[in-house]
C-alpha cells in the first residue's frame, strides 16, 4: 500500500517541488491534474502560512506554464472556523469571542485579583522583584501573558485542573498567589465565556480539527485533501493530520525530515531521554511521524539527485545537528564529508552589528548581479531587518520587508500618541512641537500654512525662558509670550524680531484651533473613568479635527496601509462591548500603546519583487536563489529559552505543555531548512549590543564539523563582502577643516562690549564674531520648569528690590520686610507649586543669611546702589566697555566695594583674579572711571566681592588678597587697573586688521564642545586634528 505520507527534504525547493509533484500525482496517485486542470478545483491543500498560500498558488501558475486552470483551494491550518464552511460540521459551534474583548475582560480580572491581594500576600511580595499591575497598561501587559498562556494550554490541550497540586511545600505560599492568579483562566474565563455565550478561537479552532478528523474517519471526503509543510503537535492538529493521511484521497507532505540520521541519532530525539531533545530540528517532525502512527522509514522522501552537492549538503548538516549524545561519530562523519558539502556555503563574521548589516547589504547587491536573482535575508532580530533595509537604499534598493512596521513607529500611529500626550500629559515642549510640525497635522489649513505657523509658534511660544508646554492652553500661552516679545522694553531673540505681525497672527490662530481640536480629551483631564469605548470616541473626534484639511476631511490620516491599519483600530475600539475594565483619562495615552504595540504594518506594492526581508516565520517553505541568515549568534538565533511568565519547566510538564525548548527546536528547523538553498550566506557579529557575543550553536556545531580547514574556507568567502564594506564608505583623504580665525574688516567689528562679553572676546573670540559680526543667534532653548538659573535671577531681583526700597537691615523687621519682599516676587512669577514648595524654605533661610551678613557690615557702609548701569568708551582706541553692576556699596571712608551675587561657584575667584573672568574687575575699573550712572569717580575700590547666595553655606568671597607666601598683594585698585590694562590690549588688538577672532582661544574646560558657536566653528573636527586648544591668543 502506497504512502500517503511524504517529505520534501531541505536541498528541494517546498513550494515548487509540491506544485509540481501535485500536478504530476505524486502525492494523489491516480488524480491526473495535469491532464485535466479543471480538476485541480476539487483538490484542499492546507498550508502552515497565508504567505505559503499565497507562494503557492504562484508557483501551481509557474508550474502550468502559463495555462487556464481554476487552482485548487489553498487555505492556512490557522483558519479553522473558516474551513467549517467548506467542510460541513455537523455541530453548531458557539461564536469566537472577539480578541479586543477578551484582552479587556481578561485585564479586568487581572485588575481585580490585584485589588484583592490581601496584606500577607503583599508582604510575600515585599522583598522580591515583582513588579504587580499597577495601571490600567500594565493589566493589559499581563492579560496579554494570560491570553498567549491560555491559547497555549488549550491547544495542548493542557490539564489546568492539575494547577492546584503541582507546588511543593518550599514554594506553597508563592504558589499560592500565582495560582490565585491562575485561577482567572481556570475558574473565572470559563463562566464568562458561558455568561457570553462564546468560545475562545482556539477552543473553536481545536474543536473543529476534533470534528473534522472524526467526520473525514466516518465519511471520508469527496475531494482530495493534502496537508503540507506543517511542523505543529498539537493533539488535535495530529488526530486531523492521522485521519488525512488515513484517506485514499489524502496525503500529508512534511517539509524536511532527516533520513540521513542514523536510528542511534534519531532515537535519541526524546524528551524522556534528554532535556534538550526539544531544541533538536526534527523534535517536532518526529512528534509528528508518532501521531501519525508512521515510522520514518515508511515515508517517501524528495530529495536531490546523488549528484547533486545539496545532497552532500544535507548530510554533513545532518551530522552537525545531530544529538549531543551521539556526536562521539564525529571524528569519522568529518574524513567522510569532502569539501562539497560546503560548496555554496559563505560565513561572514562583523565586528559589530553595523558592519554586519552593511556585509549583508552588500551581499544582497552581489546576488542581484544576475538579473534573474532572487535573494532574502531572514533573521529574528528586527534590528538588524531595519539596519540592512537602511543600508540598501545606498543602493537604490528597496526590500520587501513583510515584518513591516508595528503600528506605534508608523506616521499615523505617532500622530495618535502625540496627540493623546498633549491632550492628556501635559508639561513637555517636546512633544507638542512635535505634534505641531507633524505632517498629518492640518487644522483645516495647507500644509505649508500649517509648518509656518508652527514654526512661529516654536519660535515665540516654546523656545525661551521657563513655561508649562500645555496644548489645551496653547492660545493663551502664545499671546502672553507675544505680549511680551512686543512690549517696548523687551528683549525679544533676533529670530523672533524677524517674525512678520501676519505670520504672528496666523500662528495665533493655529494655537487657538489647536485648543480647539483637543478639547474633546483634554476636558477628560480630571474626569472619571470611563471604558475603552467611550474615550475612542473622544480620540477619534480629537485625531479628525487635527488630521482635518481645507475640506474638513481627515483624508490623509487614513490614506495608505498605516492610515487604515489605524482607522480599523479606532473602529474597534470604539464599538468594543462593555467589558467592566474603565480607566481615567490620564492612562489613555499608556492604555492605547499597549492594545496597538502588537498590530504590525504591511506595505502592499512599490517594493522589490528580487529582494525580501523575512522573519523566521515569514521563511517558512519560501525559496530564492539566495539565502542570508542574518544574526546567528546566541540570544538572537536562537533566542534565550525563557520559561512563561507563570510556571517553572518542571511545572509544565507536568501539566502537558511543551518545555521552553520546543520553540529553540522549531528555530533549528528553519534554520535546516534554509541551509537547503542553493547558495546560503551565514552572517554574525563578534559583538552585539556593545558586549561580545556567542556564535549561535548550530553556527559553532557546523564549522567544528567542517574542521580548521572548512571553517577557514567559509570565511574566507565571507570575507569578501567584509572587504567591500572597508573600502565602501572610503574617501579620499580631504586635509581636516582649520581651526578657524576670521579677519573681518575692522569697520564690520563691534566697538562696545558687555561685561559679560569681555569674557567670551577671552575666551572664544569666535562666538564673539559669530554673534555679533555675522549676526548669528542660537536660538533659544526649550522652554521648561525653573531651575538654577530662574532662581538665580529670582533672588537677584529680590534683592534689587530690597535695597532699592531703603530698608534698613539693622532694623528689627528688617527679615520680615526681606520675606515680604520675596513673597510679592514669588507670587509674580508664578511658580510652579512643586517648584515653590522647594524654593520658598531656601528663600527663608537665605533671608535670615542675608540680613545677619547686611549687619555685620552696616557700620562701614554709607550707601547701597543696586543695578548700576555703566558704560565708558575708550576714544583712544575707540572702544568702550558696558553693563550693569549687582550692587555698589560706598563706604564711609569714601572708597567702594562692589558686590556681585551668585547663587553658584562660578566663576571662581582664581578666574576672576587672573582675568580669565573679568567682569567684576572691570566693573573696578568703570567705577574708577566714572562710568557708573550716578557715581562720580572714585579714588578707590576698597574690594571686589562676590556674595554665594547658598542657602545652607552663604558666604561672600573677596577678591582683595595680600598675595599669600610667594604671590605679589593685590588691592580692589590693582584688579581694577589690571582689568582696564589688559581690556585695552585685548581692545586694540581687534582693531588690528590682521588679528582674529580665534576659535575657543581659551576654553572654559578642554573636550566640552557645549558652546552655542563650536558647531559652527567644526570644533570637534579641528581638535581631533591636531590643532589643539593650546595655541591661546594673547595680545
Amino acid at each position: 500500500m502506497p504512502s500517503h505520507v511524504f517529505s520534501i527534504s531541505p536541498g528541494l525547493p517546498f513550494l515548487p517541488t509540491l506544485a509540481r509533484g501535485v500536478l504530476r500525482g505524486r502525492f494523489l496517485p491516480g488524480e491526473d491534474f495535469a491532464a485535466d486542470p479543471l480538476a485541480l478545483a476539487g483538490l484542499t491543500i492546507l498550508v502552515p502560512t497565508r504567505r505559503a498560500a499565497r507562494s503557492l498558488a504562484g508557483e501551481f501558475a509557474r508550474a502550468m506554464g502559463g495555462g487556464s486552470a481554476i487552482l485548487p483551494s489553498i487555505r492556512t491550518l490557522a483558519e479553522a472556523d473558516e474551513g467549517a464552511a467548506f467542510v460541513g460540521l455537523g455541530e453548531t459551534l458557539a461564536p469566537a469571542m472577539d480578541g479586543l474583548e477578551r484582552h479587556l475582560l481578561l485585564a479586568r480580572l487581572v485588575r481585580f485579583w490585584k485589588d484583592g491581594l490581601n496584606r500577607q500576600a503583599l508582604r510575600i511580595l515585599a522583598n522580591e522583584e515583582i513588579v504587580l499591575p499597577a495601571s490600567a497598561a500594565d493589566a493589559l501587559y499581563s492579560a496579554e501573558d494570560l491570553c498567549l498562556f491560555l491559547d497555549e494550554a488549550v491547544a495542548e490541550e493542557a490539564g489546568l485542573h492539575k494547577l492546584a497540586t503541582l507546588a511543593p511545600d518550599r514554594l506553597a505560599e508563592w504558589w499560592q498567589l500565582t495560582l490565585a492568579f491562575l485561577s482567572i483562566l481556570s475558574e473565572q474565563w470559563p463562566a464568562i465565556l458561558a455568561e457570553r455565550g462564546v468560545e475562545d478561537r482556539a477552543t473553536l479552532g481545536r474543536r473543529w480539527f476534533e470534528a473534522e478528523a472524526d467526520r473525514l474517519a466516518a465519511m471520508g471526503s469527496r475531494g482530495p485533501i493534502l496537508v503540507a509543510g506543517s511542523t505543529a503537535t498539537a493533539p488535535s492538529t495530529l488526530r486531523f493530520l492521522r485521519a488525512v493521511a488515513a484517506l485514499p484521497n489524502g496525503a500529508v507532505v512534511l517539509p524536511g525530515v532527516d533520513c540521513h540520521l542514523d536510528a542511534t541519532g534519531f532515537d535519541a530525539i526524546d524528551r524522556s531521554r534528554s532535556i534538550a531533545a526539544p531544541g533538536h530540528p526534527q523534535h517536532a517532525l518526529k512528534r509528528i511521524l508518532q501521531g501519525l502512527l508512521v515510522e520514518r522509514a515508511g515515508i517517501e522522501l524528495l530529495c536531490p539527485d546523488e549528484t547533486d552537492p545539496l545532497l552532500a549538503r544535507e548530510r554533513f548538516l545532518s551530522d552537525a545537528l545531530r544529538p549531543a549524545e551521539t556526536t562521539d561519530v564525529w571524528p569519522e562523519a568529518s574524513r567522510r564529508h569532502g569539501q562539497e558539502a560546503l560548496d555554496g556555503l559563505e560565513l561572514i563574521e562583523a565586528a559589530d552589528e553595523r558592519e554586519e548589516a552593511l556585509a549583508i547589504a552588500v551581499a544582497i547587491r552581489d546576488a542581484l548581479a544576475d538579473p534573474a536573482a532572487t535573494v532574502a535575508l531572514t533573521t529574528p532580530d528586527r534590528n538588524l531587518a531595519r539596519r540592512v533595509s537602511a543600508e540598501l537604499e545606498r543602493f537604490g534598493v528597496a526590500a520587501n520587508d513583510s515584518a513591516g512596521r508595528p503600528l506605534p513607529a508608523t506616521a499615523p500611529g505617532t500622530f495618535c500618541r502625540l496627540a493623546l500626550s498633549v491632550a492628556l500629559e501635559p508639561g513637555d515642549p517636546i512633544t507638542l512641537l512635535s505634534l505641531l510640525k507633524h505632517p498629518l497635522l492640518r487644522l483645516g489649513l495647507a500644509p505649508a500654512r500649517a509648518r509656518e505657523a508652527a514654526r512661529t509658534i516654536e519660535l515665540i511660544a516654546l523656545r525661551g525662558g521657563c513655561g508649562v508646554a500645555d496644548g489645551a492652553r496653547l492660545g493663551a500661552l502664545f499671546a502672553e509670550r507675544r505680549r511680551a516679545a512686543e512690549a517696548p522694553d523687551g528683549r525679544a531673540p533676533r529670530p523672533v524680531q524677524l517674525v512678520s505681525a501676519e505670520d504672528r497672527d496666523a500662528a495665533q490662530a493655529l494655537a487657538e484651533r489647536l485648543e480647539a481640536a483637543l478639547l474633546p480629551l483634554s476636558e477628560l483631564r480630571d474626569g472619571g473613568e470611563q471604558e475603552l469605548a467611550d474615550h475612542a470616541v473622544c480620540l477619534t473626534r480629537v485625531l479628525e479635527a487635527l488630521a482635518g484639511d481645507e475640506t474638513g476631511l481627515p483624508t490623509a490620516l487614513y490614506a495608505e496601509e498605516a492610515g487604515t491599519a489605524l482607522r480599523d483600530t479606532l473602529r474597534a475600539w470604539v464599538s468594543a462591548p462593555e467589558t467592566g475594565f474603565a480607566f481615567r483619562a490620564a492612562e489613555l495615552p499608556d492604555v492605547a500603546l499597549a492594545l496597538m504595540r502588537s498590530k504590525d504594518v504591511r506595505p502592499r506594492g512599490g517594493l522589490s519583487q528580487r529582494v525580501f526581508v523575512w522573519g523566521a516565520l515569514e521563511a517558512r517553505l519560501q525559496s530564492v536563489d539566495v539565502m542570508i541568515l542574518g544574526g546567528l549568534n546566541e540570544g538572537t538565533w536562537p533566542g534565550t529559552a525563557r520559561s512563561d511568565a507563570f510556571l517553572s519547566r518542571l511545572m509544565r510538564t507536568e501539566i502537558d505543555l511543551d518545555p521552553p525548548e520546543r520553540r529553540i527546536g522549531l528555530a533549528a528547523h528553519d534554520v535546516w531548512m534554509a541551509l537547503g538553498c542553493r547558495r546560503v550566506v551565514m552572517a554574525r557579529s563578534h559583538r552585539s549590543g556593545g558586549a561580545p557575543a556567542i556564535a549561535s550553536r548550530w553556527l559553532q556545531r557546523i564549522l567544528t564539523l567542517a574542521g580548521p580547514e572548512g571553517a577557514k574556507a567559509l570565511r574566507l568567502r565571507g570575507e569578501t563582502y567584509l572587504r567591500h564594506v572597508r573600502r565602501l564608505d572610503e574617501r579620499p583623504a580631504e586635509p581636516p577643516a582649520p581651526r578657524p580665525e576670521p579677519r573681518p574688516p575692522v569697520a564690520a567689528r563691534p566697538v562696545r562690549h558687555s561685561f559679560t562679553e569681555v569674557e567670551t572676546l577671552v575666551r572664544d573670540p569666535y562666538a564673539v564674531f559669530a554673534r555679533r559680526v555675522l549676526r548669528l543667534d542660537p536660538l533659544p532653548e526649550m522652554i521648561r520648569a525653573p531651575g538654577a538659573p530662574e532662581r538665580g535671577d529670582l533672588y537677584h531681583a529680590i534683592l534689587h528690590r530690597f535695597v532699592a526700597d531703603g530698608v534698613d537691615p539693622e532694623a528689627p523687621d528688617a527679615r520680615a520686610q526681606l520675606l515680604a519682599i520675596a513673597r510679592e516676587a514669588f507670587d509674580e512669577a508664578r511658580l510652579p507649586p512643586e517648584i515653590e514648595a522647594v524654593w520658598w524654605p531656601r528663600m527663608e533661610t537665605l533671608a535670615t543669611n542675608m540680613i545677619a551678613w547686611e549687619r555685620e557690615r552696616a557700620g562701614e557702609v554709607a550707601e547701597r546702589l543696586t543695578e548700576v548701569r555703566g558704560r565708558f568708551d575708550l576714544p583712544e582706541i575707540g572702544v568702550g566697555f558696558h553693563g550693569y553692576a549687582d550692587r555698589i556699596d560706598r563706604m564711609r571712608d569714601g572708597s567702594v566695594e562692589i558686590i556681585d551675587y551668585k547663587t553658584g561657584t562660578n566663576p571662581s575667584v582664581r578666574q576672576a583674579r587672573t582675568l580669565l573672568s573679568p567682569q567684576l574687575p572691570l566693573e573696578g575699573a568703570m567705577a574708577r572711571l566714572g562710568g557708573f550712572d550716578g557715581l562720580a569717580p572714585v579714588a578707590s575700590v576698597r574690594d571686589l566681592l562676590y556674595v554665594r547666595l547658598r542657602e545652607r553655606d552663604f558666604y561672600e568671597e573677596r577678591l582683595a588678597h595680600d598675595g599669600g607666601r610667594t604671590g605679589e598683594p593685590q588691592s580692589g585698585d590693582d584688579l581694577s587697573d589690571a582689568a582696564l590694562a589688559a581690556f585695552r590690549a585685548l581692545a586694540a588688538a581687534y582693531r588690528d586688521p590682521g588679528w582674529g577672532y580665534l576659535s575657543r582661544a581659551r576654553p572654559f574646560q578642554a573636550g566640552d564642545f557645549a558652546g552655542p558657536y563650536d558647531h559652527l566653528a567644526r570644533a570637534r573636527e579641528w581638535t581631533a586634528a591636531g590643532a589643539g586648544e593650546d595655541e591661546e591668543a594673547t595680545p
